[in-house]
C-alpha cells in the first residue's frame, strides 16, 4: 500500500478535463500527486507543477507505452546493447527492464554523465517485490536550499567532469548508429545541441569511443528553470561495482580534474537521505518524473520475481 493520504488535494486544469490529484503525505514537505487515469495532457501539467507523478489506473503495458509515446520521443538506453545490465522487452528496444540485480541503488540522475540525457523517466510495475524494492525519489529543488550554506556555495559553482570509454556495442546502441562515420556525424549534432553549461570532447581510439563530458553540479530544471541538485555523484561514490554495474566505465571529477571532496559528498548524502521518500509499488502502476529535478534509486530486495520496466526520452515538442 502507498503511504496514507491526509486529504491534501490539488486541482489541475487541462483543455480536456479537470482531474483531482490526491497528494500522498510524505516525511518530506514535498508530495507526489496521484492521477487515476492515463491522460497525457493532465500528466504533463502535473509534471510541470510537481516534477513527479504516480498513476494508479490499472494500466496495461500497451497503455503505458501508448502514454509514453504521447509524451516523449523514447530513447534506446546504451546499457541495452547487451543483456548484462538490462533486458529489452519490445521490438524497437525503447522499453526495457530497470537495472538488473537486487542491490540498493543510490540516488542519481539518469544519464547525467553524457549529453542528451532524458527529460523524463517513466516506470511501469509488472510485479512488485514481496518486500523491499521500492523506487526512491529525492527532489533536487527541495534538497539544494536544505544543504548547509558552505555546501550550497560550493555546489552552485562546481563543474562536474565525466570521463568515459565505450566499446562498439555501447556507443552504437547509445547513438543509434552502425559505424564510426555515423557516430561522428551524430556526435557533431549532439555538440550543436548542448546547453550553454555543457561541453563534450569525444574521439575514437581504434573502435573505442573515449569522451569527456562537462556539466554543472546544480542544473536548471526543464520546466521553470529552478535550481536543482540533480546529478549522479551519489550513485558513483556509494554503489559498489557489480556484474550489473560497470562502475569503471564512468569516472567523475571536478572541472579541474580533482576529486569531488568526500566530506562535502557525505553532508549532501545525509541531507538527501532525510528528504528521500519511497514509492511502494503495486501492479500496473506508472511512475513518471522530471529527470532534471528528481534523482531516483531503489531499496534492496531478495524477491527475484520483481519486475519494473522503464521508458525514457525527450518531451515531444519541447526540444530542438
Amino acid at each position: 500500500m502507498l503511504l496514507a493520504s491526509q486529504g491534501i488535494t490539488t486541482e489541475i486544469e487541462s483543455r480536456k478535463a479537470m482531474q483531482t490529484l490526491t497528494a500522498i503525505a510524505q516525511e518530506s514537505p514535498a508530495r507526489v500527486p496521484i492521477l487515476n487515469k492515463c491522460d497525457a495532457a493532465l500528466v504533463k501539467e502535473a509534471l510541470k507543477q510537481h516534477g513527479a507523478l504516480l498513476i494508479r489506473a490499472g494500466a496495461t503495458l500497451e497503455e503505458f507505452e501508448h502514454l509514453s509515446d504521447q509524451l516523449i520521443t523514447p530513447m534506446v538506453h546504451h546499457s541495452t546493447s547487451t543483456s548484462i545490465e538490462r533486458d529489452v522487452v519490445n521490438v524497437d528496444r525503447t522499453t526495457s527492464t530497470v537495472n538488473k540485480g537486487m542491490d540498493y541503488i543510490p540516488l542519481h540522475r539518469e544519464g547525467s554523465y553524457a549529453p542528451g540525457c532524458p527529460d523524463l523517466l517513466m516506470l511501469y510495475c509488472v510485479r512488485p517485490a514481496d518486500e523491499g524494492g521500492e523506487t526512491t525519489l529525492c527532489d533536487g529543488v527541495e534538497l539544494l536550499p536544505a544543504l548547509p550554506a558552505h555546501i550550497i556555495e560550493f555546489v552552485e559553482n562546481a563543474i562536474l567532469r565525466w570521463q568515459w570509454s565505450a566499446g562498439p556495442e555501447r556507443w552504437m546502441a547509445s547513438l543509434g548508429v552502425n559505424s564510426k562515420e555515423e557516430a561522428a556525424a551524430t556526435l557533431k549534432k549532439l555538440n550543436s545541441r548542448l546547453a550553454p553549461y555543457e561541453k563534450l570532447d569525444a574521439s575514437f581510439d581504434g573502435d573505442t569511443l573515449d569522451g569527456v563530458f562537462q556539466t554543472l553540479c546544480v542544473i536548471p530544471t526543464k520546466w521553470g528553470g529552478k535550481r536543482s541538485f540533480c546529478n549522479s555523484l551519489l550513485i558513483y561514490h556509494y554503489r559498489e561495482a557489480t556484474p550489473f554495474y560497470p562502475k569503471s566505465k564512468y569516472v567523475p571529477s571536478l572541472g579541474d580534474g580533482s576529486p569531488f571532496p568526500t566530506h562535502v559528498l557525505e553532508e549532501i548524502a545525509a541531507c538527501a537521505e532525510q528528504r528521500t521518500r519511497k514509492v511502494y509499488w503495486e501492479e500496473n502502476q506508472i511512475l513518471i518524473f522530471d529527470n532534471s529535478r528528481y534523482m531516483h534509486g531503489r531499496t534492496g530486495f531478495t524477491d527475484t520475481s520483481r519486475r519494473i520496466l522503464v521508458r525514457m526520452g525527450h518531451v515531444k515538442g519541447e526540444r530542438p
